[in-house]
């Protein structure tokens, strides 16, 4: 790995006294090396690791022995640091904060009578329950499009469920997720069927957050992936890059690329990416029809240290989405051509300013803003015949903006040796525009003249639904975390305050998030134990439709007064174990359960991936995970992670476009389609000079189904049933599956930093057949992707 240097402004600031802020999101780690005598050590190297999340970082010292390491993810590390004619050192250091960690690394003379042991900590003592998944690990996981991986890397964390078109349920829930990105958080949902996926290329390091939620996150907290976004500062002889390009299966190609560079106080990163397909989304059958897509992403970040106390980062990025609606086969002779549109563009400020190495301010400013549309195969007036009309079994129309304006600010404190003391205040707004219309070109869809969806129909007048609204939901937060560490206890006190407002609904929530952890040094274990209440946001998109009385007043529940589609209010407990196995790797195994009032879900409208929030009155969730993470010895590295998840919802279902007759009376239980028995993922990685070989296996029991029965005989999905089975419960359940995945990588390192990898993955090695979902209410009927093999060539320089 190529060696960081620092221009003479930055070694400036650290000789003269308190290291320069980092930025929110990430830690700075500096100090100086000497020898016995108290001397300067110049040139010693210094290497920052972990080797769980497989995280590196190198820097030499100066000639005054100073050295920073910057833009480091919040996580445990081993500093290992080794000069010529002296014995290397070794030291633990924990980075959980901007406000900068400094170390002084003693090293001894060669031959000298002491002891150097090489001390590696595995386990954390926080008492959240997560994951860290490092930009290596990002760089090689198989994929068709690398640029769209980025749900694939984080369906390796346990009890995260595979569904269709880069969704997925983790620990009962079907998306309640906040990213945090570089310390700016972004709760919409930013799969392809609404949004655009973040770019993998531009992230440093990531924390995905399942237990233990910190007071400083929410919006949607059930999961939080914590993002550290690559840097430019202190970038090796100012500048590197790479490009990439790869092709696959169904016409697949794709290109990026990335730079980053800056010089003393100054750095600057950008990445693009941009790929086409003939299998852009998972299709709703195995004959993959009208399911051609392309998309673009650009993100660049700015960094400015403006002295020893203040530094800030400006980011900028946008992203864009062609694609065609997937047909069913019936839609496909009818020669339907929907197509959906979704752009996205994000800016955002954030200064740190440091009044000492005990004390620092954070306040940012956020905007993001989000379109989709969704255009029918053609225009349709009032009066319409239905003769020549090619969309079945609606005609849609959609025109979307989602907006996030935010504001936030916190000051963090160190008081004691270790503890961290971090209170916030935060305000969000979400303008919201929705314009919506439907209509129902074949009269057979609707029942007759009491029908309410029959006025929309050629027979009953051919009038088309039309909804146009705008609506600002607002969320205003304050919080207060105190991290205490006593002895071998760790406590993680936490107290969060939520009002959201929208419309006529308003809700306030104070939110207990507490955390308790106990290390036995001795044998490298550590017991945790958590619970959070969480206010968890409704998706906003096509939350005003979902809210209107106009849409209640489609279905069923027609001329009753619509019930209030509220924020969901969550209470989790989770209890694990973590043990680490000597310097090979952990393991943990953990309980987690959950119970919530109006619980949270989506409602699938047809196969057009357009979803409407919806609502449960009350849900249980409760499971298992467990995750063995093995770190690299003599080349050879592995994973395990497994969940067991059980997920039941308590009717009624109030919100969304509920078109048909409930299939659950009020009070009645049931287990939603986030039920999963059994979810396996293991990996296996052996890495020599620049060669890597890699084989990864996936398996899934299956997530609750709809009755095949109810397919009737109808071609659309016929060819289903036969991938769906009934349990010892004598539930409906996906037939399970279990996919393989390999890789095989080269990297040859040519003249200076020049350095080409060619990469070969085989995906779905064995052309399993299968489903994600089934006459789904809340997901609809998609397929999984069959066999593909990708390539790759990447040119670094």
């Amino acid at each position: 790995m190529a060696q960081r240097t620092f221009g003479p402004a930055i070694l400036a600031l650290l000789a003269a006294g308190p290291v320069f802020a980092a930025a929110a999101g990430s830690g700075t780690l500096a100090g100086r090396v000497l020898d016995d005598q108290g001397r300067p050590v110049a040139g010693a190297t210094l290497s920052l690791a972990n080797p769980v999340s497989g995280y590196r970082q190198q820097v030499r010292s100066d000639a005054k022995g100073a050295f920073a390491f910057l833009n480091v993810p919040f996580n445990v590390y081993h500093l290992d640091t080794r000069a010529p004619g002296l014995l290397p050192g070794h030291v633990d250091v924990d980075v959980h904060s901007q406000l900068p960690q400094q170390v002084t690394v003693p090293l001894k003379p060669e031959g000298a009578t002491v002891v150097v042991e090489e001390n590696l900590q595995l386990v954390e003592d926080h008492p959240s329950t997560h994951i860290d998944i490092d930009k290596t690990t990002i760089e090689r996981t198989p994929a068709a499009v690398q640029s769209r991986a980025m749900e694939s890397i984080l369906l390796t964390t346990p009890g995260f469920i595979a569904d269709e078109n880069g969704r997925f349920h983790f620990r009962g829930s079907h998306g309640q997720m906040t990213y945090v990105v570089d310390g700016i958080p972004v709760s919409d949902q930013m799969h392809a069927t609404f949004s655009n996926s973040l770019d993998p290329s531009q992230v440093e390091s990531m924390e995905v957050i399942t237990g233990g939620i910190s007071a400083e996150y929410g919006g949607k907290p059930v999961v939080v992936v914590n993002l550290t976004t690559k840097s430019g500062l202190g970038t090796p002889d100012g500048f590197e890059g790479e490009a990439s390009f790869g092709g696959s299966r169904f016409r697949t190609a794709e290109a990026g690329f990335n730079a980053r560079g800056g010089k003393e106080a100054f750095g600057w990163f950008v990445s693009a990416a941009a790929s086409e397909s003939d299998r852009f989304l998972d299709p709703v059958n195995f004959g993959n029809l009208h399911n051609h897509g392309k998309t673009g992403r650009l993100y660049s970040r700015f960094d400015w240290i403006l002295g020893s106390q203040d530094t800030l980062r400006f980011s900028v990025s946008g992203g864009r989405t062609d694609r065609e609606v997937a047909n069913l086969a019936s839609q496909q002779v009818r020669g339907q051509d929907q197509r959906a549109t979704t752009s996205d563009a994000n800016l955002s400020l954030a200064w740190t300013h440091l009044f000492n190495d005990r004390r620092s301010l954070d306040a940012s400013l956020f905007y993001r803003g989000s379109q989709a549309e969704l255009k029918p195969s053609e225009d349709l007036a009032e009066g319409f015949t239905g003769a020549g009309m090619r969309d079945f079994p609606y005609w849609v129309k959609q025109d979307r903006s989602l907006d996030n304006l935010g504001v936030q600010a916190s000051l963090t404190q160190r008081w004691g040796q270790e503890n961290l003391l971090k209170v916030g205040v935060s305000r969000i707004a979400f303008p919201i525009h929705e314009a919506f219309r439907f209509a129902i070109p074949d009269d057979s869809q609707a029942a007759g003249p009491g029908d309410p969806l029959y006025p929309y129909t050629p027979a009953g007048g051919g009038h088309i639904f039309q909804f146009d609204a705008r609506i600002q939901p607002t969320l205003t937060s304050a919080f207060v975390q105190n991290d205490i560490h006593l002895g071998a206890f760790f406590l993680a006190l936490g107290l969060r305050h939520d009002t959201y407002r929208v419309e006529d609904i308003s809700d306030s929530l104070l939110q207990p998030r507490l955390g308790l952890s106990y290390r036995i040094k001795a044998t490298g274990t550590v017991f945790r134990a958590s619970y959070d209440r969480l206010l968890i946001l409704r998706e906003h998109e096509n939350l005003a439709l979902s809210l209107s009385q106009q849409a209640w007043d489609l279905g069923p529940y027609a001329g009753t007064p619509r019930q209030p589609l509220r924020p969901e209010r969550q209470q989790s407990c989770s209890y694990g174990v973590e043990q680490q196995l000597g310097k090979a790797g952990r393991i943990m195994v953990e309980y987690w359960e959950k119970r919530s009032r109006n619980a949270g879900d989506n409602a699938q409208f047809l196969n057009t991936g357009v979803l409407f929030p919806v609502g449960a009155d009350k849900g249980l969730f409760r499971g298992m995970n467990l995750r063995l993470d093995l770190v690299p010895v003599k080349g050879w590295s592995g994973y395990l992670s497994l969940g067991r998840t059980r997920a039941i919802f308590q009717a009624p279902l109030v919100g969304g476009l509920q078109l048909e007759a409930p299939e659950a009376a009020p009070g009645e239980r049931f287990l939603i389609d986030h039920d999963q028995k059994l979810s396996a993922q293991a990996g296996v990685v052996y890495e020599h000079g620049g060669f890597t070989a890699q084989v990864s296996g996936r398996y899934d029991s299956g997530l609750v189904a709809g009755d095949p029965a109810a397919v009737d005989g109808n071609p659309d999905y016929d060819f289903g049933a036969q991938y769906v089975r009934r349990d010892s419960e004598g539930t409906w359940r996906i037939q399970p599956r279990t996919t393989w995945n390999l890789g095989l990588a080269q990297a040859w390192k040519l003249a200076g930093k020049r350095r080409l990898t060619l990469g070969l993955d085989l995906l779905n090695a064995t052309d399993e057949r299968g489903l994600y979902n089934f006459l789904s209410t809340f997901g609809g009927t998609h397929v999984i992707p069959p066999r593909t093999l990708a390539g790759r060539v990447k040119w670094a320089f």
